[in-house]
């Protein structure tokens, strides 16, 4: 069969479906597709389509546009979250009726229903016309758009972490639950999956069951990575739950052929091959068992092996993530995207077990950012020669905390190569934690008597509003404070009540930056959710401070941060009547700055970010007073290695408080 192409359109959020039309039997390009326009309900002033291609679940008439409307009008008790949702959907109405009167107003218009001449009892039951069935390909037409869908990525995945949190944790403390699932181990990530993914474009807009997407998926960038397999599928970068091979059935393409979209590469068969850096040699599904990448049969040209056979005949191009383990004899894996690939070989031949099997070649497509997988691997390597005391080229100072961190704090610095000892951070005194002035009358947190952990009756758990804060070291859910277990509590330092005290878990490096001068990074992957670290410096009370004084701009100020912690844990996808969590109450703000002119730690050199991978989250642990709260950095989202960890510190050009920011010299 001649090969066809495929037309590429850029696409903003307001613009989000490329649809594809009939492959070519003339030319030899790659698979060609004409758009149509949808509004996004992630772009307020969005432009209505002037050819809507949404089919409404029901015959609509002007004036029901109108009431729809009316009642999708947006007021000062919905959420900010939501209002661009509430004003897309009035585009869309307002979209639909012009569509509606002009169909009215023309008698030779398309009809929106298949106009028929059978007899009236068959007209009863006459069907509006369905939506074909569409291969897509979707371009972000700025960097602006790609924040926005990024922005939308992310509330999926924190509802998807969230709704794996509230799940897992709700079987392991509620005998009823485990009772009711009668299973031994709950999949609380598939569990998640399964009910996140009923939502549909309500949850990602880009995802219509419709439509199959090639090649980028909108707001997903090369080497982000994902701890459970099911995140792939919520997203749409790869279908299958289980299977390596992703594709669109031939009822999306005209020609009635499978076209392979996207692969996962984790070594399952023994076959698979890494033949240069750029260049994949991925065995084909089929002929073993589940668990085995002992091939026992032989494969055939079917399903998903014939996508990836056809894919190289039109030269579409093919989504590639990897799936590396997480530690050399754990289970678990972690799976980073590396980006587009072609395919450019397909070859059937004796594999290492003596069945046939099927060998594709793939290559990478140029002008891509690095291989995620590739930075993962410098990561790991970097790690491997620290632990052997070798200093790798680029790094200042194996350890700037001078042993007070629980892992040593990296300094590496490859753009001005100015290596002084009293130099950037190394000026400064490291300072693990604050110091806070009390007075007399604040006394140490009362503790709790449980031994040797916490149980549900523990009063910690009621501080926290009658929930636990963590699941497995991950923040259930944001809140406007914290309260972990403490000093004056019985339960073991091993608690899972006790989080941020125990210090960081991730290898962490200051960095010079040629953006930021200074930034901070992880050698570790960072899952959404745990804690990174705290802030610290000296502790200078608000009425101490005055407009104009001469270390003003070194101070952090604790009330300047967005409160983003409403976002981390929200489950309203899910739960309509969910509601974010105002318990505990504070009623008092922060009573201080931290002055980090002198002393200052790690979290001090974090960059800002209007689009922040990171949050902060008060804490308590160690006395009472809600005016002195710890400022904890937690994950909003999986942070891969040697990415630049990001706050938004509520900059403005105000600076009556500070302007939150460490100047490096």
């Amino acid at each position: 069969m001649a090969s066809s192409s495929l037309k590429s359109t850029p696409l903003s959020p307001s613009t989000p479906l490329a649809s594809s039309k009939h492959l070519s039997q003339s030319q030899k390009s790659p698979l060609q597709s004409s758009l149509s326009e949808i509004t996004s309900p992630h772009t307020p002033n969005a432009t209505p389509s002037q050819n809507p291609t949404f089919t409404p679940a029901r015959i609509l008439t002007p004036d029901l546009c109108d009431i729809l409307s009316n009642q999708l009008t947006p007021s000062d008790t919905d959420d900010p979250a939501f209002i661009p949702f509430l004003r897309c959907a009035q585009e869309q109405l307002a979209a639909y009726k012009s569509l509606l009167v002009q169909v009215q107003n023309d008698e030779n218009a398309p009809a929106l229903v298949q106009a028929t001449h059978d007899s009236p009892q068959t007209n009863r039951h006459r069907k509006s016309l369905k939506q074909p069935k569409e291969l897509v390909r979707i371009t972000a037409s700025s960097q602006e758009h790609v924040s926005r869908w990024r922005e939308v990525n992310r509330r999926a995945r924190i509802a998807y972490e969230s709704l794996r949190c509230y799940y897992h944790l709700q079987y392991i403390t509620d005998p009823q639950v485990r009772e009711t699932t009668k299973v031994k181990v709950l999949r609380s990530d598939l569990k998640a999956f399964t009910e996140l993914h009923k939502l549909g474009p309500q949850l990602v807009p880009y995802l219509q069951a419709d439509k199959r997407i090639v090649g980028p998926i909108p707001g997903v960038e090369i080497g982000d990575i994902f701890f459970h397999r099911a995140e792939l599928c919520l997203l749409g970068l790869h279908g299958p739950i289980q299977a390596g091979i992703g594709y669109a059935p031939g009822v999306f393409v005209e020609e009635n052929e499978p076209i392979a979209a996207s692969i996962v590469a984790s070594g399952g068969y023994e076959d698979d091959r890494e033949l240069e850096e750029d260049v994949l040699l991925y065995t084909g599904s089929g002929g073993k068992g589940r668990n085995d990448s002992h091939v026992s049969a032989d494969q055939s040209l079917e399903r998903g092996n014939l996508a990836l056979e056809r894919s190289m005949n039109y030269r579409i191009e093919v989504r590639v993530i990897r799936g590396m383990k997480l530690e050399p004899n754990s289970g678990r894996k972690l799976y980073v995207y590396d980006g587009l690939y072609r395919v450019v070989d397909c070859r059937r031949g004796n594999g290492q077990s003596g069945c046939l099997v099927y060998q594709f070649k793939l290559l990478r497509i140029q002008g891509q950012n690095q291989l995620g997988s590739k930075t993962i691997r410098i990561a790991i390597e970097t790690k491997a020669k620290l632990a052997e005391n070798i200093i790798p080229s680029g790094y200042v100072s194996p350890d700037i905390s001078g042993g007070k961190e629980a892992i040593p704090v990296l300094l590496f610095n490859d753009v001005d190569k100015n290596n002084h000892p009293m130099y950037g951070p190394m000026m400064y005194e490291y300072l693990k934690s604050p110091e806070y002035p009390f007075s007399s009358k604040v006394s140490a947190m009362k503790g709790c008597q449980c031994r040797p952990t916490c149980s549900d009756k523990c009063p910690c758990k009621e501080r926290n509003g009658g929930t636990f804060a963590y699941d497995n070291g991950i923040l259930l859910h944001g809140r406007p404070i914290v309260y972990e277990c403490g000093n004056g509590c019985h339960c073991a330092a091993t608690c899972s009540n006790r989080v941020t005290q125990r210090g960081i878990r991730y290898q962490l490096e200051v960095f010079r930056s040629r953006d930021t001068q200074w930034g901070v990074r992880s050698l570790d992957p960072i899952q959404a959710g745990t804690f990174i670290c705290e802030f610290s410096g000296d502790v200078v009370l608000r009425d101490m401070v005055k407009q104009g004084s001469e270390f003003q701009t070194v101070l952090i100020d604790p009330r300047k941060f967005p409160m983003r912690w409403h976002h981390w844990g929200n489950l309203s996808a899910v739960f309509p009547e969910w509601k974010p969590f105002e318990s505990p109450v504070v009623e008092e703000q922060p009573e201080y700055f931290l002055d980090v002119s002198r002393r200052n730690n790690v979290a001090c050199y974090i960059s800002h970010s209007e689009y922040p991978n990171a949050f902060i989250q008060f804490v308590l642990y160690s006395h009472d007073d809600v005016k002195f709260p710890r400022m904890a950095v937690f994950a909003m989202e999986n942070i891969p290695p040697l990415r630049d960890i990001t706050l938004d510190y509520g900059c403005s050009t105000d600076l009556d408080e500070g302007d939150n920011s460490m100047e490096g010299e």
